[in-house]
């Protein structure tokens, strides 16, 4: 009589039956791997490659795993979203720059009371249609504005062109690198 968990017919022979039993025992438990394609689940040691099956193309190794897991969660809606304002804003949102101030249309305030004359806005020339600008609210070194610069180049609009990258202070990282000789960023790149 077969096992009642035998998928063979009841008119197998003994060497099916002996032959099924031996591959069932040899397989390998597979709930586990549930667990790989879940942000939240993933051994932190894999998160590297679960990044990669999700097509991410900006990834910091030295990212926090908390960082990690919110790009890896973060990257479906972004890449169903992606080349609209919304996309742009929950990759920088997943990379740590949530605070971010995408600005459209800079220089086409109207004399209609809503801009303040203060001093505080420049009057230039209107940017272009397809230009824009982003403002980050805190200071960031060189390299993670390289970052930023990469994410709005794999996540912007194909159309749209990054005008201005402004964050009012740098961080440096103190590696006895620095010097004051003006060849270092002090805001607007």
């Amino acid at each position: 009589m077969s096992d009642p968990l035998s998928i063979l017919p009841s008119n197998a022979t003994a060497l099916e039956l002996a032959l099924e039993q031996g591959v069932t025992a040899g397989t390998p438990d597979l709930a586990p791997i549930g667990q790989l394609m879940n942000a939240e689940t993933c051994p932190a040691e894999l998160l590297g490659w679960m990044a990669w099956a999700f097509s991410i193309e900006t990834w910091g190794a030295d990212w926090s795993e908390e960082a990690k897991r919110q790009a890896i969660a973060a990257s479906i809606e972004v890449h169903r979203r992606k080349g609209t304002i919304g996309s742009v804003r929950r990759a920088l949102a997943a990379a740590g720059y949530g605070d971010a101030e995408i600005i459209e249309r800079f220089g086409h305030e109207t004399y209609d009371g809503t801009t303040l004359h203060d001093g505080s806005y420049a009057h230039n020339e209107a940017d272009h249609w397809a230009e824009y600008r982003l403002r980050l609210a805190r200071p960031i070194t060189s390299q993670q504005a390289a970052q930023v610069r990469e994410i709005l180049a794999n996540v912007a609009p194909a159309r749209a062109h990054l005008k201005a990258l402004d964050f009012t202070e740098v961080a440096h990282t103190y590696n006895a690198r620095i010097t004051h000789d003006g060849q270092f960023t002090h805001g607007v790149v």
